[in-house]
């Protein structure tokens, strides 16, 4: 069995029983040859990890020592790869020269989360949480980059968990079929 990667993000405040379905659902993901790509951030990020083994998951980290998170599935992007993430942020955010140096790197990480170190390795999927389903705040530019790159992104502040499943499930086939991206 072929492995997928998905990026698992979300909203800081993403309400408990969603918390509980992305821990469930990224339990689910890795029984069924997944791995999480994700970016260490309190609520959605860390209810993905919860449910998916280490070995099964990246963390990417803005800088070292972010949240307290340290072991062999956190990653901290080169200074050189930073940049590459801020170049292709910057574009994507509405006010990126408004944002804070610390803020830059925490969008810079979510480029990372999506397209891997060398912007090479894209997610086959984005399993996210925001209000409504509508991109805002980090959450947001996840949606954007997703958006930009044809990144099916599967949000359950619009779609049931059952839907996202699904979903997930016919990627998989298209890819064991295919053997490539939709």
């Amino acid at each position: 069995m072929a492995t997928l990667q998905y990026a698992g993000i979300g909203a800081r405040a993403t309400p408990a029983a969603v918390l509980a379905d992305m821990t469930v659902m990224a339990g689910w993901l890795a029984r069924t040859g997944w791995h999480l790509s994700s970016g260490g951030a309190d609520g959605a990020d860390a209810a993905f990890a919860a449910g998916a083994p280490a070995e099964q998951r990246t963390v990417w980290l803005p800088w070292r020592g972010y949240n307290g998170h340290r072991g062999p599935d956190r990653r901290v992007l080169s200074a050189a790869a930073m940049a590459a993430c801020m170049e292709i942020a910057a574009p994507l955010h509405p006010a990126w020269e408004r944002c804070s140096p610390a803020v830059r790197k925490l969008h810079a990480r979510n480029v990372a989360i999506l397209l891997g170190e060398q912007l090479d390795g894209p997610v086959d999927a984005v399993v996210c949480w925001s209000e409504r389903g509508e991109p805002v705040g980090g959450t947001g530019m996840g949606i954007r980059i997703a958006e930009s790159r044809g990144i099916p992104v599967l949000n359950l502040g619009a779609m049931a968990p059952r839907a996202v499943c699904e979903r997930l499930r016919d990627i998989r086939r298209s890819r064991s079929v295919s053997g490539s991206r939709e």
